[in-house]
């Protein structure tokens, strides 16, 4: 569901933000597209950063293979937006069900899902000459359980990164 929301910042550069998010958030290229060669990404909870559009591929696409969405509970849902000058934001929960990246390399094949609203994602944005040079991801959850365990996936998601980015593997987004 699409609300309106006020936005200053680079009107198209949000707008098609916005339709990735919801309509098409595994589209791995889309999201580059939108990003300046320098751009830095910066994931919390653990400060891990990234710095150009290959460690962003690398990491995104990881990310990307590691969770999927459907039409019921586990979708992406925007709740609000906001800009100012060249910065906005945008909150949303993150409902998603799980790959066999993740259920193979660490449950053994159990299967699951976190349905949307238990993990909330807070982005800041900042453009600059129509293209997202700098993002912020806050990642929090209304689970105890999940609040611990997002440290822990966060920093399993540098390490896959950086031991791929080391083997020169940044167009690859298997294991």
């Amino acid at each position: 569901m699409q609300k309106n929301f006020e936005i200053h910042a680079d009107k198209a550069v949000i707008e098609e933000l916005l339709d990735l998010m919801t309509n098409d958030s595994e589209n791995l290229e889309r999201t580059l597209n939108l990003l300046t060669d320098d751009c830095v990404w910066v994931m919390e909870p653990g400060g891990t950063e990234y710095h150009g559009i290959a460690q962003i591929k690398t990491f995104a696409g990881i990310a990307i293979k590691l969770r999927g969405h459907d039409e019921s509970e586990h979708r992406i849902e925007i709740l609000s937006c906001f800009s100012t000058g060249d910065n906005f934001c945008i909150e949303y929960s993150h409902g998603m069900v799980s790959t066999d990246a993740v259920t193979g390399a660490i449950t053994s094949g159990l299967k699951g899902g976190i349905p949307t609203g238990i993990l909330r994602y807070c982005m800041v944005y900042h453009t600059r000459e129509g293209k997202i040079d700098r993002v912020h991801e806050y990642i929090n959850s209304s689970s105890w359980w999940l609040s611990f365990l997002l440290p822990i996936g966060m920093a399993y998601l540098h390490r896959v990164t950086i031991k791929r980015m080391a083997k020169g593997i940044v167009n690859q987004v298997t294991s």
